[in-house]
């Protein structure tokens, strides 16, 4: 959030005295305003809604069913919770997420007085919270996320929290005003935002977007079919206006796909950082623990030049495997031999007949971020490997970049590595290894060779 403290202090005011005048529109004539519906306001009754303080109405057009799991980032007072109780039902489970204590204090009473026992109130930030990967089919929020000065961390951790094809539904205040030709819209206003005035925070101005760039950074984030569903009669400023919006999370296979294919589709990638001329380490460590005949799977090789070093040295049994089919077509141009096996297809998804000798991975295991997925890719290779089959496994190490093609990545040395095997691999060795990048920096990596027991 930007400036937490006065935003905390403002809304601590807010739980403590819902009928102040703000100078912006709340309360019970607010919510009709917004189209809620006459039966959530009967049922919660006229307290609860002494606290809307709604700039949209997310539930507008938005699908949240009986049994559902909904998390709604910067509840406030619970009013928008509440309501999601209402939608999902004693068999479903609703989140509130708020960074001021007093409200998170008030949203659970106004839950406990309700009788709602699968309601759950958390005090947090909205860019690390202490959900399961995956756990949520709805995300909404109202007024809230115009209120964080990097959005892009933002929408990170709701595609993280949201499960495949979860949806998003929210209401926010949007800047109105003519673009400036200074920044692009997607920079605007996001984690490079310097804004320090603290009334223009407060007044829900400082931290809103142009439609059309959140637009942007919200596809960007993972999401399809992103739209504003329509703008609100709401406003904070002579440049602000509300506004909701909808948008649904493309399976992170689906996200990976496409983000690989349009790097090897529009970049050199003789000149992307992470490329070898000379994958040198790499065939040191194959041809260290490959036998003649092995079968070896390179998992994630891009457009590498390892398979024309390896067929140099005589091996035969190659498959390669990548997300990005315009990766593969650039190798089998280069290479031109027809007994190479080519698959197309997520590593996490990969199934095959064949059991390999060597599994190679120079760099897909660090993008992948949580838990869920790293147990499946030990899972794949375990079993596509044979029995004291090797992985060679590379990443970058602790001291090394954070980021890799605009992704984040996890960074890992021989200990984390350790902390993250399966009882059925063990950890033969380890080595550091510096990468001199096509524009002449370096990059800390480590290889891992591990065993299948």
């Amino acid at each position: 959030m930007a400036d937490n403290k006065q935003i905390i202090e403002l809304y601590t005011e807010l739980a403590q005295n819902p009928k102040k005048d703000f100078g912006w529109e709340k309360g019970l004539g607010n919510a009709k305003a917004h189209g809620y519906k006459q039966e959530w306001i009967d049922t919660l009754g006229s307290k609860v809604w002494e606290f809307c303080a709604a700039v949209g109405n997310p539930f507008e057009s938005a699908n949240i069913k009986e049994g559902d799991t909904v998390l709604d980032l910067g509840c406030g007072a619970g009013v928008d919770v509440l309501v999601s109780r209402l939608l999902v039902g004693e068999n479903g489970k609703v989140y509130g997420v708020d960074i001021t204590p007093k409200m998170v204090e008030v949203a659970s009473k106004h839950a406990h007085d309700a009788g709602y026992t699968n309601v759950k109130i958390l005090e947090s930030g909205f860019d690390r919270i202490a959900l399961e990967d995956e756990s949520i089919d709805v995300v909404i929020s109202n007024g809230a996320i115009n209120l964080t000065s990097c959005k892009e961390s933002v929408f990170a951790e709701i595609y993280r929290l949201l499960k495949p094809k979860g949806k998003i539904y929210f209401a926010d205040m949007i800047d109105i005003s003519e673009p400036s030709d200074e920044c692009c819209l997607v920079e605007q206003n996001s984690c490079c935002d310097t804004s320090d005035g603290e009334e223009d925070w407060a007044n829900c101005v400082a931290g809103t977007m142009q439609e059309n760039g959140l637009i942007e950074l919200i596809q960007k984030a993972g999401f399809k079919d992103v739209e504003c569903t329509g703008h609100t009669h709401y406003t904070t400023a002579e440049t602000t206006k509300g506004a909701t919006f909808s948008a649904i999370k493309i399976p992170i296979d689906l996200k990976r796909k496409k983000h690989w294919d349009d790097i090897f589709r529009t970049k050199d990638y003789t000149q992307v950082l992470w490329h070898q001329s000379s994958p040198k380490k790499s065939l040191e460590f194959i041809k260290k623990y490959a036998v003649p005949h092995s079968q070896i799977i390179e998992a994630g090789c891009g457009a590498s030049f390892l398979a024309d070093r390896l067929i140099e040295e005589g091996f035969t049994n190659l498959t390669l495997l990548d997300t990005a089919q315009s990766s593969l077509d650039i190798v089998k141009q280069r290479v031109n031999d027809a007994d190479i096996h080519y698959i197309c297809t997520d590593i996490l998804k990969l199934t095959t007949d064949k059991l390999f000798d060597i599994w190679h991975d120079r760099a897909v295991f660090h993008f992948l971020l949580s838990k869920k997925e790293r147990e499946q890719y030990f899972k794949v290779l375990l079993r596509s490997l044979k029995p004291k089959g090797k992985a060679i496994i590379s990443t970058f190490r602790t001291d090394g970049p954070i980021q890799c093609a605009g992704l984040d990545i996890v960074q890992y040395n021989h200990e984390k590595m350790l902390s993250e095997l399966p009882k059925d691999l063990k950890l033969v060795e380890s080595e550091e290894y510096k990468h001199y990048t096509p524009k002449g920096t370096i990059q800390e990596y480590i290889y891992f060779i591990l065993e299948k027991v």
